[in-house]
């Protein structure tokens, strides 16, 4: 039974494939090993975290295969994604032609599931009202979250520009903790309700059950 390796930009999204992503699969019945790690940037200096350049990300993959009989899934942001990926484009509805460029370069056949977030982790918090009332106090704060879930019926669709990425907005809205945030706004939203809204992020989950049920 092979392993699911899930290789991550930073401590935030280890966070939310171990507390959401990781148990949903167990729930569904799957009993591989899963694990999430960040993407080392210095090996000699033990710094881990953040999307430096594709090297330091093609090496990660490419040492966990070393380990053997493992599958490999990423999830790294499309917001200021580094130009030295595979076929980079800054053209948003063309993220899986990267995907498609990664899986290429890395090889290792089907036990490889390049997935690129877009824009960002933060629009999967979006999928719902639930867990913003934890975090902002302020009644009009709150109306301005409203009106985002109002304009953008998929979160996957709020604007990756330097000002309008969903981690922006949040920070223009109100003093958004990155860490401490997301951990208790997703801890209030369902794996299924994020499924719902988020065509490409359902798609991905789909493909590692797939793959799991290969196994």
């Amino acid at each position: 039974m092979k392993r699911l390796v899930f290789i991550v930009e930073g401590i935030t999204e280890v966070s939310f494939v171990e507390k959401k992503i990781i148990p949903y699969l167990y729930s569904r019945g799957f009993t591989n090993a899963m694990n999430a790690q960040t993407i080392i940037t210095n090996r000699k200096l033990n710094k881990k975290g953040g999307v430096i350049n594709y090297k330091l990300l093609k090496n990660d993959i490419l040492r966990v295969f070393a380990q053997e009989n493992v599958i490999v899934t990423t999830l790294i942001d499309f917001f200021r994604l580094p130009t030295n990926f595979p076929k980079y484009t800054t053209d948003s509805s063309l993220i899986d032609k990267i995907e498609e460029g990664i899986f290429e370069e890395i090889g290792q056949g089907s036990n490889f599931l390049p997935y690129i977030q877009k824009y960002e982790l933060e629009s999967l918090m979006f999928s719902g009202i639930e867990g913003f009332d934890i975090v902002i106090d302020e009644e009009n704060q709150m109306q301005d979250i409203r009106e985002i879930l109002k304009v953008y019926k998929n979160p996957e669709d709020i604007n990756g520009s330097s000002e309008g990425a969903p981690s922006k907005r949040l920070e223009r809205i109100y003093d958004y903790d990155k860490v401490l945030d997301s951990e208790m706004i997703f801890e209030m939203l369902t794996i299924e309700r994020i499924k719902s809204k988020n065509p490409r992020f359902n798609n991905w989950i789909t493909a590692i059950e797939n793959k799991l049920q290969e196994d």
